[in-house]
């Protein structure tokens, strides 16, 4: 009996150690860490737009932005244009900078031709030469071969609104020449840029 009851608390105390280490190993198993998810964004179908370029002018057509600038870039390299100065009705032709012609009717029914040569500009009257022919000439050839920008009161032009000029939507630009107090009036298609009318005090002149 005395050899039973050793036998049953031996027993016991080995059940007691196992449950201890099964605890403790319990204990010291790796646990897997949690699974994040992160949400996935799908690729961008967007594609980035390029601006489109302006083009440039060419001799034979104006692209102009409105601007007064680029209107005077446009003139300078004009291959021609009909024109109406004061009554004075004509053409400027340009077959490069520099090789100008200009062939317009007076007032009193006298037509004049200019061309730009080496020597200087030849004018003749009627088809007859003239050595001296009268100022209206050089007023006339230099409002339609030449860029006449002078110095600004102002600093720089001033744009005074947009206009609708020989049915056009023209910005309009203002400015004092600060050399002869004369008011400037320049209207730019807001089309193709080019000029279609610049009033210098008394003086007007149109392209068309």
């Amino acid at each position: 009996m005395r050899r039973l009851s050793i036998a049953l608390l031996l027993l016991c105390a080995a059940c007691g150690r196992e449950s201890r280490e099964d605890a403790a190993h319990t204990d010291t198993l790796p646990v897997n860490p949690p699974v994040v998810r992160t949400a996935t964004r799908a690729p961008s179908t967007t594609a980035a737009v390029a601006p489109s370029a302006l083009g440039r002018s060419t001799p034979s057509k104006c692209v102009g932005d409105g601007s007064y600038e680029q209107a005077l870039d446009c003139f300078r390299i004009s291959s021609g244009f009909h024109f109406v100065l004061n009554g004075n009705e004509g053409e400027m032709t340009r077959k490069t900078p520099g090789m100008e012609r200009v062939q317009f009717k007076a007032a009193d029914g006298v037509t004049w031709i200019g061309e730009a040569k080496p020597s200087g500009v030849v004018w003749t009257r009627n088809g007859s030469h003239q050595a001296a022919p009268p100022n209206l000439t050089n007023q006339i050839w230099q409002r339609t071969t030449m860029v006449l920008d002078p110095q600004k009161k102002e600093g720089t032009v001033q744009v005074a609104g947009t206009e609708t000029i020989g049915g056009e939507a023209s910005r309009h630009y203002h400015f004092t020449n600060a050399n002869s107090g004369e008011a400037n009036d320049v209207w730019v298609s807001t089309k193709d840029g080019r000029i279609v009318r610049w009033s210098a005090g008394k003086s007007t002149l149109e392209l068309r």
